[in-house]
């Protein structure tokens, strides 16, 4: 009888104790199971665009329990709802969005499926934000602003006057699509230029009515541009690189030898080779990369007024609070809308110094710093204090 219960005892222990395995292994494999993240391109191969995906890629999912994954290159809001029908069916629960064809559309797809919406590098229009600031899948956008976005195309171009350039050619990169802050910026360089007592675009110097013509007419036009003191002698604008007019635009603007090519993003990746052996320059508005660092070295590039990767930390940190029941609003129940800005090099050395405080492995938002607004209770204004504090490197 003893030996009985002591097999009995026996069975039963091995059996709990095979119960106790099982269930640890389901708890371990749901808990390396990683959060999906969708991401929205418009742009898949400009070094800003390379810089963010390989924060995302290399140091996020490094340290935290995620998974980006990431869109082709979008051009249209044809092409982003199908993006996002592709992360949704992919098990993604929140999407991050770098392209902006049709934000408001894109909001409205990820209320539809259950999934958080969030803007990276970038804002929304006043209009478009009012329309959602209360939408529970919405969560944010954090970039520079509209008028941020303006100032910068617009210091750039004076920038340029004050070194007593006069000969000019503008890419407007997005222009095309209707990509707000491309058009911004390439206003705020018209609208430099309109300055001079002497110039106007398309009869006018009124900065409201260049936004206008610019969102009308999806492009710039160099006759427009009256002067006695500067030329525009081209403008370019899209990623079309396997077309061959697009191609032969490019090749007419470097031949019209402007001192230097006003860009409103991604004008090395564009005009790099294109430039190469002239005396023509680009001046940027991108980030600060390996590639801009060889080109500013180089004299290719001139001026650059750039993100660092790791500005899109904070949305992340954002976004991820949201999936895991902590979202961060504002007051009234609002989703964020909260700024940052650019730091501008135009030499080498400044721009060597920018660039080395925000490293692939060592960035600017480590994980000791994202994990300060990461979790439960993050207040409204302790996320906007991280997110408002100037963070651009010191002498």
């Amino acid at each position: 009888m003893k030996k009985t219960l002591r097999t009995l005892a026996l069975v039963m222990a091995v059996l709990m104790l095979t119960a106790f395995v099982a269930v640890s292994a389901v708890s371990c494999g749901e808990s390396a199971k990683k959060i999906k993240i969708g991401v929205l391109v418009a742009d898949a191969s400009g070094s800003e665009a390379v810089s963010f995906r390989n924060y995302y890629k290399n140091y996020i999912e490094g340290n935290y329990n995620v998974e980006f994954m990431y869109s082709n290159e979008l051009s249209d809001a044809e092409a982003e709802t199908a993006a996002i029908e592709n992360f949704v069916t992919a098990g993604c629960k929140a999407i991050i969005s770098l392209s902006s064809a049709d934000r408001p559309a894109q909001i409205a797809q990820c209320e539809k499926a259950g999934v958080y919406y969030a803007v990276a590098s970038g804002v929304l229009t006043d209009d478009e934000y009012n329309a959602v600031k209360n939408n529970k899948y919405y969560v944010g956008a954090i970039g520079p602003s509209l008028d941020v976005e303006f100032v910068t195309g617009y210091n750039m171009a004076k920038w340029a006057i004050a070194q007593g350039m006069t000969k000019f050619a503008i890419y407007g990169a997005g222009v095309g699509y209707r990509v707000d802050m491309h058009i911004q910026r390439t206003a705020g360089m018209l609208a430099a230029l309109c300055e001079d007592e002497g110039t106007s675009y398309n009869g006018t110097s009124d900065v409201g009515a260049i936004i206008g013509m610019l969102y009308g007419m999806g492009e710039v036009t160099p006759a427009g541009l009256v002067s006695d003191k500067y030329q525009l002698v081209g403008y370019h604008a899209l990623w079309n690189f396997g077309d061959a007019t697009w191609q032969q635009t490019l090749s007419s603007v470097v031949a019209a030898q402007p001192e230097v090519i006003l860009c409103a993003g991604t004008g090395l990746t564009v005009f790099g080779q294109a430039v190469t052996g002239t005396n023509v320059k680009i001046a940027d508005i991108d980030s600060f990369t390996d590639d801009y660092s060889i080109a500013m070295t180089n004299g290719t590039v001139c001026y650059l007024a750039g993100k660092y990767a790791s500005s899109i930390g904070p949305i992340f940190a954002a976004t991820l609070n949201a999936i895991n029941g902590n979202g961060i609003k504002g007051e009234g129940n609002t989703a964020l809308a909260l700024g940052q800005t650019y730091w501008v090099a135009t030499s080498a050395e400044q721009f060597a110094k920018f660039q080395s405080a925000d490293t692939p492995t060592a960035p600017i938002f480590n994980k000791v710093l994202l994990d300060t607004v990461i979790g439960e209770g993050i207040s409204y204004d302790t996320f906007k204090t991280f997110v408002d504090t100037d963070r651009t490197p010191k002498n």
